[in-house]
């Protein structure tokens, strides 16, 4: 059911709704920290939203690329959520296709949705640096580029 969903970057105005979801997700996250991470456009950028014909949100994912030796050029992707009570499942796809179609204007073959794990939000840069690599799910988007259900390949958990 698409209830006229649309999906992009986290604008400014939406700051303080989308902090309202995250605080579903990430309880421990208090708003000075929520407003660092969002501050700017270029930090905004990492962050993609799903909100319904009203201006509601929802669904959340924070992405960004990340190079590795063995891995290649992939898009990591540790917070995915979609809170939709009527439509959970439609919002997760147009959040899926939002991340897909970035995932493909950056250049990446493979797209990595991390496992969840307690996390300290405020130290972004530190948890982009240290999280395994081989954790979670990883979608191969070489394999099925014009297959609208990428294969998703597991990985450990």
């Amino acid at each position: 059911m698409d209830e006229g969903y649309e999906t992009g970057t986290l604008r400014a105005a939406d700051i303080y709704r989308a902090f309202a979801v995250i605080q579903a997700i990430m309880p421990g996250l208090g708003l000075e920290a929520w407003e660092a991470l969002t501050a700017t456009a270029v930090l905004r950028h990492d962050w993609l939203t799903v909100a319904d014909a009203r201006g509601y949100l929802r669904g959340i994912c924070h992405l960004f690329v990340r190079e590795h030796l063995a891995f290649g050029r992939r898009l990591e992707i540790p917070i995915f959520a979609s809170v939709s009570l009527l439509d959970e499942e439609g919002v997760a796809k147009r959040l899926f296709e939002a991340i897909k179609h970035r995932a493909l204007e950056a250049g990446c073959e493979k797209m990595h949705f991390w496992k969840w794990n307690a996390r300290d939000w405020q130290s972004l840069e530190i948890i982009k640096a240290s999280e395994p690599w081989d954790d979670g799910q990883v979608c191969d988007l070489s394999a099925d580029l014009n297959d609208a259900h990428p294969s998703i390949f597991p990985v450990k958990m």
